[in-house]
C-alpha cells in the first residue's frame, strides 16, 4: 500500500511537471473507483497545485479538488498507455495522467474546492505535521482505547499517513511490541513513537518511498523507490539490532514483524 512517503514522493514528482497545465478532460472508467461521485463536473481549469494529507493526494483547481486514495495498489503514471488496470485518465494540455489500480481498493473523489478543508478534517493530523497540542489529544484518546498499538496507529482517524510497512518500522525503532495495549504506553513510549515516526518518514521520502519485490509502487515517470534498502524489520528474517530471529504474526490480517528481545510485551 502506498503510504505517506510514497504519496509525498508522487506529489513532488508531479508538482514539478504538471502544475500550471490546464485540464482539458477526464474519464473515470471504473464504478468502484468512482464510488463517491454522484456527478461528473466539468473542470476546464489550470492545476494550481498538488497537496497531500496522510495518504491522500489532492489535485487543486480554482473551483474543484480531485482527491486520490491509492488504496492497496494504486499508482499515478504520466503519459503511459491505457491498460486493463487503468481506472481513470486525466487529459491535461501537455500530459496525460493515468490512475491505475490493480486491486481496485483506491478511489477518486471530486469535491468543490471550498469543501476541501472540512473533507480533510475527517481524518487525523498528518504524522509529519503533528503539533504538541495534537500529540496530547492523540495520547488522551489512546488512554480511552482498548486497541492494540499497531491497530491504533493504523487508524487514520487518530493520525494519518502510517500504513503497514512503516507501522512495523516505527514500532521496532521505538522498541514497542505491536500487541501492546495502546492505553498501557508511557509518556516516554509516545515521545519515542512521535520522534521515530518523523525520522523514518523523512528518510523514506528522501529515498522516494519503498518499492517491494512485487514492484507495484513506482513514481509517475517510472522510477523506483529505494527505501526498501533501509528497512530494518519489515519482511526481515533476523533482528537488525541483536540478530535474534524475527517473529511474524498477523494483526487484523496484516503481516506484523517484531523482535521479542528488543520489543518486549508489557501489558
Amino acid at each position: 500500500m502506498p503510504e505517506l512517503p510514497e504519496v509525498e514522493s508522487i506529489k513532488r514528482s508531479l508538482s514539478s511537471n504538471i502544475v500550471g497545465q490546464k485540464l482539458e478532460n477526464y474519464k473515470i472508467y471504473d464504478d468502484r473507483t468512482n464510488r463517491y461521485n454522484t456527478k461528473k463536473p466539468t473542470i476546464k481549469e489550470s492545476l494550481s497545485g498538488i497537496s497531500r494529507k496522510g495518504k491522500l493526494l489532492i489535485f487543486d483547481f480554482e473551483h474543484y479538488s480531485i482527491i486520490f486514495h491509492l488504496g492497496m495498489s494504486g499508482r499515478i503514471q504520466v503519459n503511459d498507455k491505457k491498460n486493463k488496470h487503468t481506472r481513470a485518465r486525466f487529459y491535461f494540455d501537455k500530459d496525460t495522467v493515468n490512475f491505475d489500480d490493480i486491486r481496485r481498493f483506491g478511489f477518486i473523489n471530486i469535491i468543490k474546492a471550498e469543501l476541501k478543508i472540512d473533507y480533510l478534517n475527517k481524518i487525523g493530523p498528518d504524522v509529519l505535521e503533528i503539533s504538541t497540542k495534537q500529540s496530547r489529544i492523540i495520547i488522551d484518546k489512546s488512554k480511552k482505547s482498548k486497541s492494540l498499538i499497531k491497530d491504533f496507529i493504523l487508524n487514520q482517524k487518530y493520525m494519518s499517513g502510517i500504513g503497514n510497512i512503516y507501522a512495523n518500522e516505527i514500532l521496532f525503532a521505538s522498541r514497542i511490541h505491536p500487541e501492546t495495549k495502546v492505553n498501557a504506553l508511557s509518556s516516554n513510549n509516545w515521545e519515542d513513537f512521535f520522534n521515530n515516526t518523523k525520522k523514518i518518514m523523512r528518510l523514506a521520502i528522501k529515498n522516494n518511498g519503498t518499492t517491494l519485490s512485487d514492484m507495484t509502487y513506482f513514481l509517475p515517470y517510472g522510477e523506483f523507490g529505494s527505501n526498501q534498502n533501509f528497512l530494518k524489520i519489515y519482511s526481515k528474517t533476523n533482528c537488525f539490532n541483536c540478530e535474534h530471529i524475527i517473529d511474524k504474526i498477523y494483526i487484523n490480517q496484516r503481516a506484523t514483524y517484531f523482535c521479542r528481545k528488543c520489543q518486549k510485551l508489557k501489558n
